[in-house]
Formats: C-alpha cells, structure tokens, sequence
C-alpha cells in the first residue's frame, strides 16, 4: 500500500515552480500595455509582470508544441514518429488512496495534432485529427491504465469508462486509448461531455501563436486578476471557462460515482485540452492564474484530481489566490467583474503533468 504525501495535497505546492521574468521582459510588457499597467500596478509587478515575454505558446493548444514537436522525427516537416522504447506504464501506480469521499478524476490532453506541431493557435473552432505522434500518445495512455489495472488492488481508483470533449482530437484519443487495453482494463467509451472542450480563442485561431501573442497575453492578464468578463478575440471570456469547468468537475465526478464497480473508489477517465486544463487545474489547486498560465500540460499527459462527492463546496471570489488575492490587493480595474460567487466541489490537486508514459519521446 502507498502512503499518501502531504505535499500532494497541498493546494499551493505548484507555485514555486515559475521563474520570475527578468527586468528586461517586464519592462517590454510595461511598453506595449502602458493603461493596463497603470490600473494594475501593484499586479503587475508582481505575479502579473510574469504573464508576459515567455511566450504565448504556453497558453494556446499550440502550446506545448515547443516539447510535443520533439515527438517527430528528425525531419522537421515530418509528422512520422520514431521511438525508442523506455516508457513508463507504472507510472500511476505510486499515487495515493483516492482521497476519503471523493471520485478520482483521470483528466488527460488528447494526442499531438499537426496544429500543435507547427505552433498554430488551435481551440474550440478547430477541429483537426491527431497525427502520428498523437496516435502512439494515445496508445501509451491505454497501456498505462492497462498497467495500473493489473497491478492494483480493490484500494486504487480504476476508471471503467472514458469520456471525452466533443472536439475530434481529443474523441479520436479516448478511442484509441480505450482500444489498445489490455485484458486487465477493458473500459467502455462514455461518449462526450461538452463542459470539457478547448477555450474558445476567437479570431485568434489558426495563426501563428506568435502573431496572437500580445492580445492572448493581455486577456489573461485580465482573467488573472478578475476580471473575467473580458472575451478573448471575440471567443470566450474567463467567466465561460470557469463555469465550464466547475460543470465538468460536478458531471465527471457523479458519473464516476454512478458507473463505478468500486464504491470505495470511484474513479473516471476523460480526455480534454491544454488551455482549458490550466483553468480546472489552477481552480483545484487555488492557484494563481498569472501561474498556471505557464504550466506545462504535454500531449498525451495524465493529471490527477479526486472531487468531494459527500456536498462539501468552496466558493471562488475576487479574493481567491485565483486571482492573485485579488480584492485584497486593491487592484481590481474599474468596470471589471465586481460581482462574482462561483461554487465548485471540494477538489485536490493529486499530480500534474504525468509524462513518463511518454519516456523516449523526449517531451
């Protein structure tokens, strides 16, 4: 049996990880937003400051294109995959009990598409395949809840269905993962949850994700301390995903309690996107935004969050670390949203980003 970590449960343990920007990067994004920077000052020296100069490529579904496009060969035009093969399938077998009345949620990104490989800007209004990559990513994610089927006991959370957002990438993933199981793991295609699909980036989709770099950044600076109702290009505002993402925890987490063999731990699998899980995963840990907006979630990776199911809640408001504290800080804009109670379940943040399933890849 694994003993369970007290740093995995702590909601704040993943702040530390970002590099603070250096002078220089700061003071370009004072340059370019010089009436944003005046009504968030004190944000924006602080944890605002780090939304800027380290690329947009993190925040897109391109994101993560800069360490998925190492998946590829040798040829850069090429989306044809070689690997070698020191993957990990037991990776999952040291996470901790589920924790007590709680489901646990498997929340995966879908598998490499050629968008993500060659850096375009891909959300809810781009709907392409995955390649070849995306395929042996996706393979590996059924081997790997394969593994941790057949070496766990009745204790550990074993998903027995795979649900998916409505977009094809990350449909075409939950199919292949649930068709390359093992004998141990023989899970059953939920079909679609529309509360998990990408962010919607408006006009910004399919360019280049360094041409949308400054009006990408400049939204989720907004988003980052409150205010939510600012769309991004005409898509989605921050409140849209937020609310998106509270109906996905409460829908993922009650299937798994009415589909589970396991009353004791209940758990479900589903596949979704980068951008969108930054947001659920940032809400889960009561991260802030300004943060987790620089969080790796790779192609193929596995993220961990087990989910109250016994009705114990948290309100988010302006004064969560969400949003930087916020209220509390005095920097909320003029005409931002002053009013803003979203109820969500009671969650934790078990593990982020798991990508040694992807060993030889070189994500």
């Amino acid at each position: 049996m694994f003993h369970r970590s007290n740093a995995l449960f702590d909601r704040h343990a993943h702040r530390e990880e970002a590099t603070q920007l250096p002078e220089s990067s700061q003071d370009y994004w004072k340059a370019e937003s010089i009436e944003l920077h005046r009504s968030r000052r004190s944000f924006l020296k602080g944890s605002g400051a780090y939304l800027v100069g380290c690329g947009a490529s993190l925040i897109f579904e391109s994101a993560d294109a800069e360490d998925s496009s190492a998946l590829s060969s040798t040829d850069p035009q090429s989306s044809t995959a070689s690997f070698e093969t020191t993957e990990d399938f037991d990776c999952l077998l040291d996470l901790p009990p589920v924790t007590p009345d709680c489901a646990r949620l498997y929340i995966c990104r879908h598998g490499q598409t050629e968008n993500n490989r060659l850096h375009l800007v891909q959300g809810a209004r781009m709907d392409p395949s995955i390649n070849d990559n995306g395929y042996e990513q996706a393979r590996r994610l059924g081997m790997t809840f394969s593994r941790l089927a057949s070496e766990s006991d009745e204790a550990f959370a074993i998903p027995s269905i795979v649900a998916h957002s409505k977009l094809r990438r990350a449909r075409e993933t939950a199919k292949i993962l649930s068709s390359v199981a093992e004998e141990s793991w023989k899970p059953k295609l939920f079909g679609e949850i529309p509360a998990l699909g990408e962010v919607d980036f408006g006009s910004l989709e399919g360019k280049d994700s360094n041409s949308a770099k400054m009006e990408m950044m400049s939204t989720f600076a907004s988003w980052a301390i409150g205010d939510i109702d600012k769309q991004l290009a005409g898509g989605e505002s921050g409140r849209d995903v937020l609310e998106r993402c509270v109906e996905a925890l409460n829908v993922l987490s009650q299937t798994a309690v009415s589909s589970s063999t396991n009353t004791r731990a209940p758990s479900i699998l589903a596949v979704s996107h980068s951008t969108y899980l930054r947001v659920l995963l940032s809400m889960v840990n009561d991260s802030p935004l300004s943060q987790s907006a620089f969080w790796k979630i790779n192609n193929g990776s596995i993220n961990v969050v087990d989910v109250n199911v016994k009705g114990k809640t948290r309100m988010i408001n302006l004064s969560s670390s969400l949003f930087g504290g916020g209220r509390g800080l005095g920097v909320i804009p003029r005409g931002s949203s002053e009013s803003m109670d979203i109820m969500m379940p009671e969650s934790y943040l078990i593990r982020r980003n798991e990508i040694r399933h992807l060993n030889g890849m070189d994500v």
